[in-house]
């Protein structure tokens, strides 16, 4: 009785997975590859990587100066003179 139960099950597995292999197109995988080639370009001219650089050896894009924080002065809290 147990073994029957196990053979419908692994049937309607196997059932399932060969009709959702039969209804996909074959062009999914296709088309998905394409957009995310499209997206990538996209990106890169976003960010203007595809730019040509102005020398061969000028491969990076040079450093940006990091600026210094201003923050303001922390006053000494009454809580440290107890």
């Amino acid at each position: 009785m147990r073994t029957k139960w196990v053979f419908v099950l692994i049937g309607s597995a196997i059932g399932t997975m060969a009709i959702s292999a039969v209804a996909a197109d074959p062009r999914d995988s296709v088309d998905r590859g394409q957009r995310l080639d499209t997206d990538a370009l996209r990106d890169d001219v976003g960010t203007n990587r595809l730019r040509a650089p102005s020398h061969p050896l000028v491969i990076a894009p040079v450093p940006q100066p990091i600026p210094t924080a201003k923050g303001k002065k922390r006053t000494k809290s009454s809580d440290s003179n107890r």
